[in-house]
């Protein structure tokens, strides 16, 4: 069980989300932020990682989700393991048989770059239309997020959450937490799909270097740390970019995930 503090503590903890996104949210929104941190954190097996989505549901909307662990190669994405929350079997079925993995345009990109998208297949022209577009429309599905990160230390290796509807907009906001959410759906994925905790493997930051991690999970950017610590902006980029390149990192959020998962920073 995934101890939460109270209402209270919550909502003073809510200070320590990114300045970005508090502009964003609502009291409660931050409680369900939160709250589906803390439940990423400590979740291991599959039924808490699908436990997750009745949170990102209360956040934004969908009909169907899926997340997938996948490796970009020479010859195409190659699709290693996945948890499937709410897509109907039927589309699986067609969509594996077909081997639309190395024809989808979302799968192809979210490998390649690892970056937001949104597609709204109700608004394509005709020429724009293929197969895999036209399945998902054949089970309702007209808008897509997506989504995914990087794994440490595997360059070709990484995520992809993928979120469907039937009329789903976009916005600053759902942007904004997919970047925060997603650098811990992937851990908690990770450690679903391969049944094993992260590994420190000889991992050592500095005291400085966890010192600054810490100030960021609790939503300050290097210029307030800079103030802060009383040093230079660039020291404090440079800090930062080296605990990255030790813990294998590609963005701040993902950093501060694998430093926690690791010990390495406090939870709290």
């Amino acid at each position: 069980m995934v101890h939460i503090p109270n209402k209270m503590k919550k909502v003073r903890k809510f200070s320590s989300l990114p300045l970005q996104l508090k502009s964003l949210l609502s009291g409660d929104d931050a409680i369900l932020l939160l709250e589906l941190i803390q439940m990423s954190i400590a979740c291991s097996v599959k039924e808490d990682f699908i436990g997750l989505y009745s949170k990102i549901k209360n956040l934004f909307p969908f009909d169907f989700s899926a997340a997938f662990l996948g490796c970009r190669k020479n010859d195409g994405v190659v699709v290693l393991d996945g948890v499937n929350i709410s897509y109907p079997v039927e589309f699986f079925k067609i969509y594996k048989t077909k081997n639309y993995w190395q024809r989808d345009a979302v799968v192809k990109e979210n490998f390649a770059h690892y970056k937001i998208q949104h597609h709204f297949m109700h608004r394509m022209r005709p020429d724009q239309l293929n197969e895999v577009v036209s399945l998902g429309m054949d089970f309702g599905m007209r808008s897509v997020h997506a989504h995914g990160s990087k794994t440490y230390g595997k360059e070709n290796n990484g995520s992809l959450f993928v979120f469907t509807n039937s009329s789903m907009e976009t916005d600053k906001r759902i942007n904004a937490i997919l970047e925060l959410i997603v650098p811990h759906l992937h851990l908690a994925l990770s450690r679903v799909c391969t049944s094993k905790e992260f590994e420190n493997n000889g991992i050592l930051l500095s005291n400085r270097e966890k010192e600054v991690l810490n100030w960021l999970k609790q939503g300050k950017s290097s210029w307030n740390i800079s103030v802060i610590l009383g040093i230079s902006e660039s020291t404090i980029n440079f800090h930062i970019y080296n605990a990255m390149q030790k813990l294998g990192t590609t963005n701040r959020p993902q950093s501060i995930a694998v430093a926690t998962r690791l010990g390495l920073i406090d939870i709290d």
